[in-house]
């Protein structure tokens, strides 16, 4: 067995937390050369104090040299005027600084020592020259750039990553370009990002433009003598962004869970709201939302492309884009048969040719922010919460003349459906496949076929009550509980394997949460073969 196999089998049996494993796990996956980092890892485990102890050990000296990248390293004068010449008159509002600082390498002989087994021998002898030379001027401006105040402490704080394009599409197995032909296209071009899950607000460019969480930049010199920025060093300040984003973790989970917001109307005196707006003429209330919506988004942010906002009394307003009737309908069955925490339906109506639904608020965060922060026990938890959830929507009865349709027979929406329309209902199980092809002229047998072996689809799926979105924005967590479950627009009466399919399917990028969902619906049933079926449909059918 390989060294660093059996160090990751030493990791992963250690009794820690699960942003921990991630974070050891990360020092040999991100390492220059992750065998030579595994070696090292193993030499800190067999010191005979214990794995728990021995890596905990580690992850505080990991930790107190990778805090050096946040040091702000005085930039000489002259340097200084140079990186400046050198990016250009947009550098008057921004600091020039370091993307390696050099106090990285003043550090103690065991921080060296752990620098050397996370970047290798060579990797090292390749940084040294470049971080700590500032005698060779065009050497040191490979070390330097500027950049505006916020983006500067969010590159600090390893909240803000550079990526080499070339390199970043070379890893794709699709791209036709040879790597020299690929290097040439996009010479000194990178992908800004921003690192993980974090929410990063305020980021600006030196122009004042903000700084999305997503760009392509270009790097060029107004001195074409004066040298740029090195690829090297942003491949290993990313590497390093990888250590500095687990920390904060683990200082947030330190900190423990934020307090829940404290709604400043008293409940009551919400409950006399709702109560007492019921009273007036539709139009008036409609005219009345209208009103508290301007008055909402002065103080919270519209919520899902505009279409989603927050408002005083504890209440949401949405419009109904492509289902109006779905939505009020699909609460109703959930308030009468479950205990599932969801959404209060208030009222519904039409402004300006536009329908609307008031419901009450779910208080909590998207699961996909703060899973990172949950322990094991959390999340075993939440799987148990969730597993009831599913159990008690399927046990809501299909009052519908039909097999698969919305909550009041009329046609599905889903997003995951082609062209994104309302369509159905249906009776059949085969119909129902059948439509999921039909504008590419192909059914199902003859589209999933893998190593030239047709896949045979099951017609036979009972049909149960189905959110149609555990998506993980719209599973609500506060204090590391399940708190509610929101957007029920597309729910309706599906195949037993849909709410499974589309679970995963939302959190394909997330093993963590990828891992909860597999959890939570083997409980209810074997979906592989489902699974990989609707893998292959979604590929033929651009889902």
């Amino acid at each position: 067995m390989a060294t660093s196999d059996i160090t990751l089998k030493v990791i992963s049996s250690a009794n820690l937390s699960p942003n921990e494993h991630l974070l050891l796990r990360n020092f040999r996956e991100r390492a220059l050369d992750p065998e030579f980092a595994a070696k090292y890892d193993l030499s800190r485990i067999q010191t005979g104090a214990g794995a728990e102890v021995s890596l905990r050990s580690f992850k505080q000296d990991w930790r107190n040299l990778i805090s050096n990248l946040k040091n702000i390293d005085e930039v000489p004068e002259d340097l200084d005027r140079l990186v400046r010449r050198r990016d250009g008159s947009g550098c008057c509002m921004t600091d020039t600084t370091y993307i390696i600082p050099p106090s990285i390498l003043r550090n103690d002989s065991a921080s060296l020592e752990i620098l050397e087994a996370f970047l290798s021998p060579s990797g090292l002898a390749q940084l040294k020259p470049l971080v700590g030379n500032h005698g060779d001027i065009q050497v040191a401006l490979q070390n330097l750039w500027c950049l505006s105040p916020s983006v500067h402490q969010a590159i600090r704080n390893g909240d803000i990553v550079l990526w080499d394009q070339a390199t970043r599409y070379l890893q794709n197995s699709n791209c036709s370009m040879t790597e020299d032909e690929m290097r040439e296209k996009y010479k000194d071009m990178y992908i800004l990002t921003t690192c993980m899950l974090r929410r990063i607000e305020g980021l600006k460019y030196a122009d004042g433009t903000d700084c999305s969480g997503y760009a392509s930049v270009f790097l060029s010199s107004s001195d074409p003598a004066l040298t740029l920025p090195n690829k090297f060093l942003f491949d290993i300040h990313e590497r390093f962004a990888n250590a500095l984003y687990f920390f904060s973790i683990e200082d947030e989970i330190t900190n423990g869970w934020p307090k829940p917001e404290i709604d400043p109307i008293p409940r009551f005196l919400r409950q006399a709201f709702y109560y007492f707006s019921r009273l007036v003429p539709l139009w008036a209330r409609i005219k009345l939302y209208a009103y508290l919506w301007r008055v909402g988004n002065r103080r919270w942010p519209t919520i899902s492309r505009g279409c989603v906002q927050r408002l005083p009394f504890g209440l949401i307003m949405k419009e109904c884009i492509k289902a109006p009737q779905s939505e009020p309908n699909a609460l109703k069955p959930i308030e009468q048969h479950t205990t599932i925490s969801a959404p209060q339906l208030i009222d519904a109506g039409e402004h300006d040719g536009k329908t609307y639904i008031i419901m009450t608020k779910i208080p909590g965060e998207d699961l996909d922010l703060v899973l990172h922060l949950m322990s094991y026990e959390e999340r075993d938890r939440l799987t148990d919460d969730l597993v009831d959830c599913v159990d008690q929507l399927r046990r809501i009865p299909n009052s519908t003349p039909y097999c698969f349709a919305n909550t009041i027979g009329g046609s599905i929406y889903d997003h995951r459906i082609p062209d994104d329309e309302p369509v159905g209902p249906f009776n059949d199980e085969t119909d129902f496949n059948n439509y999921l092809l039909s504008y590419i002229d192909c059914t199902p047998d003859k589209a999933l076929r893998e190593n030239g072996e047709p896949i045979s689809m099951r017609q036979d799926h009972q049909s149960y009550f189905t959110h149609c979105g555990f998506h993980p924005s719209n599973i609500l967590m506060q204090n590391g509980r399940l708190s509610g479950i929101v957007d029920w627009e597309c729910a309706g009466y599906m195949p037993d394997y849909w709410e499974c399919i589309k679970a995963r399917r939302a959190s394909w990028n997330s093993p963590p949460l990828l891992a909860l969902f597999v959890n939570v619906f083997k409980r209810f049933g074997d979906y592989e073969e489902e699974w990989e079926n609707k893998r292959v449909l979604w590929r033929h059918t651009h889902g």
